[in-house]
């Protein structure tokens, strides 16, 4: 290979002849701009096989430094919607703690915003589709309320209000990230948000529950049945939410002072599709709310009722050689236990007694309205649920107490008797 410097256009070019007769040229320092970012000279070393070319070359390079921004720090690139929804989605994952979250907004990408948005440029998305769009959902919201179907169907949801906060959340980190110039979803108006009818909390009231614990010492004796019971009547005894209970420990149960220790609970973790990964089910350190952490006090039979199974099912890890687990409801591989199985009991069974189908949150309602009409005061109500604010526990249990309101009466009649004698 032999390399001669020659002159071309007052500049020095490296002639370069390889042995088998190629030629090429290089020229290095070419200025092809000034990067706007940091105020730099950005020069290239450019290389071509004949100096026509290595003219045109040079000039290419000043117009790709131009298009790119005039910066050599790195700019991302995006496609359609869907790769900034999905670039928006990584990064948010990582921004929330709650599992929950998580499976809500991939709910939302992958079931409203990216069939809608999906193949759009960011850039020619105009506040009008969004606002189109955000109507077609609130309109359809509305007519699943008012056909009075319990869970709405695929595509009406009415949390459509969320769904455009996501929308003008992904355009933002467009703009900080991508490069795009505005949020169309700034200048959108929300509709308002359907009123769904309220439901009627539904509890097991004396004759019923009397019935169901009835029901529950006919089950014959196998482990699943042996299960189910604790599983129910743990639930009825604690106000627990099932997930806070599937996720206990043997070392959440104090003998002492007869207590549950409640600070964990199981979720889902959505499937990704996209990714490859599959859904599953995770412990989170936490429950539902920071007041979830709480300390519930049980009857000592309760405590004693969930031993025995986790002393059963350590018997069954022995004796099939399996590691030996902490938690008292496992799977028989030792993992954390998925309620859907159980639920599907519940509701078969509850069914067959004529009794109402509110799934495990039955008995968490019935303890309340037992509590309530055993006299005990909101707060302590409000610490045994775990709600994080008293007007959630108020606003939802207030009617589950009649006999309180019948008393309302008396004091009433006996206050105005007394005025009048």
């Amino acid at each position: 290979m032999n390399k001669e410097t020659i002159q071309h256009n007052n500049k020095k070019v490296i002639k370069i002849t390889k042995q088998n007769g190629e030629i090429s040229y290089s020229i290095k320092g070419v200025y092809i701009g000034t990067d706007i970012k940091t105020g730099k000279r950005i020069t290239r070393t450019i290389t071509a096989k004949t100096l026509k070319a290595l003219d045109r070359k040079i000039i290419e390079s000043k117009i790709q430094f131009e298009k790119s921004g005039s910066t050599t720090k790195e700019t991302i690139q995006i496609g359609n919607f869907e790769s900034l929804a999905e670039f928006w989605f990584s990064h948010f994952k990582t921004w929330v703690s709650s599992q929950n979250t998580i499976n809500r907004v991939r709910g939302y990408l992958d079931t409203y915003i990216i069939p809608q948005f999906g193949d759009y440029r960011p850039e020619q998305i105009e506040a009008s589709d969004i606002q189109l769009w955000l109507n077609q959902l609130a309109k359809k919201a509305k007519q699943a309320i008012e056909s009075g179907e319990k869970r709405a169907p695929k595509g009406s949801a009415k949390d459509f209000g969320a769904m455009a906060h996501k929308m003008s959340d992904i355009f933002d980190f467009g703009i900080t990230n991508c490069g795009l110039k505005n949020n169309p979803a700034k200048t959108i108006k929300i509709p308002p948000k359907p009123k769904a009818i309220k439901e009627r909390i539904m509890v097991l009231h004396d004759e019923d529950l009397k019935l169901w614990l009835a029901y529950l010492d006919t089950l014959p004796n196998t482990r699943a049945n042996r299960r189910f019971k604790i599983i129910c009547n743990t639930l009825l005894a604690s106000a627990l939410r099932i997930n806070e209970l599937l996720a206990l420990e043997i070392t959440d149960l104090d003998f002492e002072t007869n207590e549950i220790i409640v600070n964990k609970t199981l979720m889902w973790k959505s499937a990704n599709k996209k990714l490859n990964q599959k859904g599953g089910i995770i412990c989170k350190n936490s429950p539902k709310t920071d007041a979830g952490n709480r300390r519930v006090a049980v009857p000592i039979s309760t405590l004693e009722g969930l031993r025995a199974f986790h002393q059963e099912m350590s018997l069954y890890f022995k004796e099939h050689h399996l590691p030996r687990s902490k938690l008292i409801f496992p799977t028989i591989y030792g993992n954390y236990m998925c309620d859907r199985n159980e639920r599907a009991t519940l509701k078969k069974r509850l069914s067959e007694l004529g009794l109402p189908n509110y799934g495990f949150h039955l008995f968490r309602h019935t303890h309340a309205s037992m509590m309530l009409n055993a006299g005990t005061n909101w707060k302590e109500l409000q610490h045994r649920m775990g709600h994080k604010s008293i007007t959630t526990t108020m606003d939802t249990y207030a009617e589950l107490a009649p006999k309180k309101k019948f008393e309302a009466v008396d004091i009433f009649l006996e206050k105005l008797q007394e005025l009048t004698d």
